[in-house]
């Protein structure tokens, strides 16, 4: 039987160090999703890193909500991830028809009625807000069966669950095409396991246990990363392996903040939403699409001006 853990309040708070640090992380991720989805750009697949980081940060947090019923639970997720997507949606479908109006080009909007479309938006990148709603739902209730299980054996348990299940997707992946958005899904699942397992960590009284703990998870996705890369060729190593390590690191260790930093983070959702929009724009409008050096950097400044500028209008419940 497992034993029961020290109790803990209803919501476990962050010191500042480390919300200076997650919000850090979070700028971080935002940048390596716009390297990711510029075309062309050098090592794309290391800044796909700022996917895992986003989810682990996401599901790690939702474990500190013990005592959130689950009717304000749903509220808050509908109203941070449903609305936002349908709205976006709305936003990237009206785009793409001003654009097959214009070059008479109708394929690319019959492709948008597709069934696929259901679960992704009128934007592919939109596929994150429904996933994230889905599996939020299923760590908060995961998280609220096993409140009772020791912090140590959780996160031990799900850190195994979420290696074997990055192997099992990675595999997978390199051998079956699944149409969209099942691979976007896919890439996704063994941040499930591996936040619950950080966010139980974070309740860890011992901070030098609660440190060690976060180490070798850290440690161990690291090692497997770079295995999987070694031997499939497969996307999900080299992501999982540094954003894990990072997300890790960042929750072991507190940093100073800073004015803009906590100016820059709450627009990071913003440049993830936007950022699309902006890189086709700036194809179209520039010459600056080979030069990736100024090309990225030029995409988030604009998105994230874009994005705090519509936080100014009724458009910030959406962002």
């Amino acid at each position: 039987m497992f034993r029961q853990p020290q109790a803990v309040p209803a919501v476990m708070s962050l010191s500042k160090g480390r919300i200076a640090g997650i919000e850090q992380l979070r700028i971080v991720a935002a940048i390596g999703i716009v390297w990711f989805h510029t075309e062309g750009a050098p090592w794309r697949h290391i800044a796909y890193a700022g996917l895992p980081i986003f989810l682990l940060i996401f599901f790690s947090l939702i474990t500190r909500d013990f005592g959130t019923t689950t009717a304000n639970f749903l509220r808050r997720r509908w109203n941070r991830l449903l609305k936002p997507w349908l709205f976006w949606s709305a936003v990237y479908g009206a785009c793409r028809l001003a654009k097959a109006a214009h070059t008479v080009d109708w394929a690319d909007l019959a492709q948008m009625f597709s069934v696929g479309t259901l679960f992704t938006g009128a934007s592919i990148h939109l596929w994150y807000l429904p996933y994230a709603f889905v599996a939020s739902l299923l760590v908060f209730a995961v998280n609220r069966r096993m409140r009772k299980v020791d912090h140590v054996v959780v996160a031990v348990a799900a850190t195994l669950l979420g290696m074997l299940t990055l192997a099992v997707c990675e595999v997978n992946m390199v051998s079956f095409r699944a149409p969209q958005p099942l691979p976007q899904w896919e890439f996704g699942l063994a941040a499930i396991p591996l936040g619950l397992a950080i966010g139980r960590c974070l309740m860890v009284p011992s901070q030098n246990l609660r440190r060690t703990l976060l180490a070798a998870i850290g440690l161990a996705v690291l090692i497997e990363g770079q295995l999987l890369h070694l031997f499939t060729p497969g996307t999900l190593g080299n992501p999982y392996a540094i954003g894990t390590l990072l997300v890790c690191i960042t929750y072991c260790w507190q940093t100073r903040g800073n004015n803009i930093v906590f100016a820059l983070a709450p627009l990071t959702f913003g440049i993830y939403l936007i950022h699309p929009l902006v890189i086709y724009g700036l194809r179209h409008s520039t010459s600056l699409t080979g030069q990736y050096a100024l090309f990225i950097p030029f995409v988030v400044c604009i998105s994230a001006l874009i994005t705090l500028l519509l936080m100014r209008t009724p458009v910030r419940r959406f962002l």
